[in-house]
């Protein structure tokens, strides 16, 4: 059995009183981290929507419910869980806490001795009791996401300005979750709020053009915008060639080469479909933005297009 060594003043006690279930969580939660284990909500006893009893205990508490499958039987269609190993032991150490008449919430028990060995100091911050993405990381990684920088690489960044990886509080993971947690509470209105934004840089950004055409089912077919500084180049190619992205959409950039002879960037367009119809569209829309026809324009696809005239 292994025994925690830490101070007297972060040991619980027998007797001692807590407001509430958390504060009492949060006590043992700092004892756990000052040795190197992590912790868990055990089981509740609720009564008349009161809670009277309230285990804490080691999240290596219990054991893994192991379900067996007969791999040989070709007509089993139940769920086959992955293998892993577990990482409960049966471990024995707890806090109770039992609710008084004062409605607190005092230490009726205390289990100290554990059964595995406690994880080493330096990795103590791997533990999930210990890493916790807070509002500065969780800002930090929407302000860098909208730089097209990823959470790992936001990661990195956070880990350089904080001084180490045990300084940050979380791991690559966490951040990538964060990101993942985003993308689906966005869910099917990333189009729409693409679309929303160019639109506001059109009310309060001089000489920015943004257009876009919808399905008849309300899916965005095509997307294009264009600045100022794009719009004082004006001799224009578009390739359309590019690789459809997961959205199924087609990224067009119009290029056009400057007094330097080079490349710069005139606008871009998003584009559901290659039909004659959409690229019509398209070529309206630099018409419109632009003021007038290009005297050259060179455009790299195998569709066939109209006039821009027409």
């Amino acid at each position: 059995m292994y025994t925690p060594i830490v101070s007297a003043s972060m040991i619980p006690n027998e007797g001692m009183i807590f407001d509430s279930v958390d504060a009492a969580e949060q006590f043992y939660k700092r004892y756990a981290l000052a040795d190197g284990f992590s912790i868990r909500k055990g089981t509740q006893w609720v009564v008349n929507n009161v809670l009277r009893l309230n285990y804490i205990v080691c999240t290596k508490e219990g054991s893994r419910t192991v379900k067996e499958v007969d791999t040989l039987n070709q007509d089993y269609k139940g769920k086959k869980d992955r293998r892993r190993p577990s990482q409960r032991t049966g471990c024995n150490a707890q806090l109770r806490l039992v609710l008084t008449d004062k409605d607190k919430y005092m230490v009726k028990f205390f289990g100290e001795a554990h059964n595995h060995l406690f994880v080493n100091e330096n990795d103590i911050h791997f533990l999930t009791a210990a890493r916790e993405l807070t509002f500065t990381h969780n800002k930090m990684l929407d302000d860098l996401a909208n730089i097209n920088i990823g959470p790992v690489k936001a990661f990195n960044i956070m880990r350089t300005l904080y001084g180490g990886f045990d300084k940050v509080g979380a791991t690559k993971s966490d951040c990538k979750n964060y990101k993942r947690k985003i993308n689906l509470y966005i869910g099917d209105y990333d189009a729409e709020m693409v679309v929303q934004r160019l639109m506001v840089k059109k009310d309060y950004c001089p000489n920015f053009s943004c257009d876009y055409i919808t399905s008849k089912d309300g899916t965005l077919k095509g997307l294009f915008w264009a600045n100022e500084c794009a719009k004082r180049n004006f001799y224009v190619s578009f390739d359309a060639t590019y690789r459809h992205n997961k959205y199924n959409m087609a990224f067009v950039p119009f290029t056009g080469i400057d007094n330097h002879n080079r490349n710069v960037t005139l606008g871009a367009a998003l584009l559901g479909d290659e039909i004659a119809e959409t690229y019509a569209w398209l070529l309206s829309c630099f018409k419109s933005a632009f003021g007038y026809e290009p005297p050259v324009i060179i455009v790299i696809t195998d569709k066939p297009l109209p006039s821009l005239r027409e």
